[in-house]
């Protein structure tokens, strides 16, 4: 999970042959029925269905850089493995259902990420706010990495409780937060995927190796080799576990 900037939805969110809407335009129309409405989740989902899913798509692509929004496993250019995320559920918070910073793209991994999500809310409980859209809060200074591939929130960083405690659940359950008696809503360290960061992080150990034969690499080529991984599009699957091997993080704050 990284901070994201959203780019301008598309001009037009029609499917080609019918008259064309700005996505803007879809959203204020969509948000002046909505009250009226006495069933609220099928009116979004309706709504929403309506759109060229296919042009919403393309830019939150580039938007991602080609990751998926939770575990940055590499999404295909034409999104076949990938499916429009409502950080906020339509069931639970209808009024985003056409909110441009509430859609991301999540791989399709069933066991993780926005299917295991479904509609339920990033949050600790429902008196609790959601956690914040990635374009609003930097993730990647929150959470760390282990060289087991596993996911974590770091307890060297200032955080309020409330946003803590719904990070831990999302990414552990009750794993990550002693009696819960919740499940993960994430599932981020599902052992398939902490397999695959290994991999990667495997993987980045054997680049690291190779360009600098031998000597240890300087605090500034790290942090130059850094910021070149978050600088390509696409990015690398797992880039912010190869960045805490870069910048020799892993683990801090565990």
């Amino acid at each position: 999970m990284r901070q994201l900037s959203k780019r301008d939805a598309p001009e037009n969110v029609r499917p080609d042959g019918q008259e064309p809407q700005r996505f803007v335009d879809a959203e204020r129309e969509y948000l002046e029925a909505l009250p009226n409405k006495q069933n609220q989740t099928k009116f979004a989902s309706s709504e929403f269905d309506q759109l060229d899913k296919g042009k919403l798509r393309e830019v939150m692509h580039g938007e991602q850089a080609s990751l998926c929004v939770y575990c940055e496993r590499r999404l295909s250019e034409g999104c076949g493995n990938a499916h429009i995320e409502h950080w906020r559920p339509r069931s639970r918070a209808p009024q985003y259902a056409l909110h441009w910073e509430n859609l991301y793209l999540s791989c399709e991994t069933p066991e993780t990420c926005g299917r295991a999500k479904g509609d339920r809310r990033l949050a600790w409980d429902d008196a609790d706010p959601d956690l914040p859209w990635p374009t609003g809060l930097d993730y990647e200074r929150l959470v760390g990495f282990g060289s087991d591939g596993r996911i974590y929130v770091r307890n060297d960083v200032e955080i309020n409780e409330i946003t803590r405690r719904a990070l831990n659940l999302a990414i552990d359950g009750q794993d990550g937060i002693a009696g819960s008696g919740k499940g993960a809503i994430l599932n981020l360290n599902h052992e398939a995927l902490a397999d695959e960061r290994r991999a990667a992080l495997d993987r980045e150990r054997g680049r690291m190796k190779k360009d600098f034969r031998d000597r240890t690499a300087t605090q500034d080529e790290r942090e130059e080799r850094a910021t070149r991984l978050l600088e390509k599009d696409p990015r690398p699957e797992f880039v912010s576990i190869r960045v805490a091997e870069v910048l020799e993080t892993l683990g801090r704050g565990r």
